[in-house]
């Protein structure tokens, strides 16, 4: 049962990432969007293993990004959580090895992050609990769209190295 290096490397990897996509990665800007890179990692490794670690990684790396960024405790855990369940389809019944696979499974990871994140900010603002008010058509608009874009971008780069990784053995 080899599941290699980057298997349990995943928390130390995530966490690192977490505290860089709350600090440093803003200065990676285009057009005003900062890529995912938690996202990303979430996606290559539900790909390469499952959902459901990917799922219990997911859950670690929103708390980190919750408590690194001051968002609302849980919210990013929850977002990365459908994420990693969706980019888990993508694992056994399609070949990681398909172009369309990883670019798919990482698209329609950031649209379930952004659309279960902005349920829960909204929810928060309709409770009374939050003073955050986000229009919705110009967020999806002027944010999730773009970030979108640039996640799936990424991706196509990191395609040689995802390649690389070795097939999960588990079932």
């Amino acid at each position: 049962m080899n599941r290699g290096a980057l298997y349990y490397l995943m928390i130390p990897l995530l966490l690192l990432f977490s505290l860089l996509q709350s600090t440093t990665v803003a200065r990676f800007k285009l057009a005003g969007v900062k890529p995912d890179l938690v996202l990303l990692l979430i996606v290559v490794g539900a790909l390469v293993y499952g959902a459901r670690p990917a799922v219990l990684w997911a859950f670690i790396a929103g708390i980190g990004l919750d408590i690194f960024s001051g968002g609302p405790l849980g919210a990013s855990s929850l977002a990365l959580m459908a994420s990693a369940l969706i980019a888990g389809l993508g694992h056994r019944p399609f070949s990681r090895f398909n172009i369309l696979v990883p670019l798919t499974a990482v698209a329609l990871g950031t649209l379930a992050y952004a659309a279960v994140y902005l349920t829960i900010l909204a929810i928060l603002d309709v409770t009374g609990a939050s003073t955050l008010r986000l229009p919705l058509l110009d967020t999806v608009r002027n944010i999730v769209l773009p970030v979108t874009v640039y996640n799936t971008a990424l991706m196509l780069l990191l395609l040689p190295v995802l390649n690389r990784l070795p097939e999960s053995q588990d079932l």
